[in-house]
């Protein structure tokens, strides 16, 4: 019995710590518009001149200049193919993928 009850206790451990960073993601988020829902991508709100923030897992918040977006966008052309959403939707948003290995981009 006791066997069983240490199982099911690292069981529900392992979920926790599964959960836990999708719960706590990287995001991109919207701050110029107030009701933005995924209906445009991020590379077409920085065309607009949108202004972007990253909120990074502990909730911390970095308004990125138009030049800093850009440039992680040309980094990470993933992220210009995510749904933009607002500070008001957050937490409907994607987390920000993984940027690609250097040497894949240069080839």
């Amino acid at each position: 019995m006791r066997s069983k009850w240490i199982a099911v206790v690292v069981v529900m451990i392992g979920a926790v710590l599964l959960l836990a960073p999708v719960a706590m993601a990287q995001k991109l988020l919207c701050v110029s518009e107030k009701e933005m829902r995924g209906q445009k991508t991020i590379a077409a709100c920085n065309a607009a001149g949108d202004t972007f923030a990253y909120m990074d897992k502990n909730g911390l918040v970095r308004i990125l200049s138009k030049e800093e977006l850009t440039l992680s966008l040309a980094f990470n052309p993933k992220i210009a193919q995510m749904p933009a959403f607002s500070v008001k939707y957050g937490g409907q948003a994607a987390k920000i993928p993984p940027m690609p290995r250097i040497g894949d981009q240069l080839q």
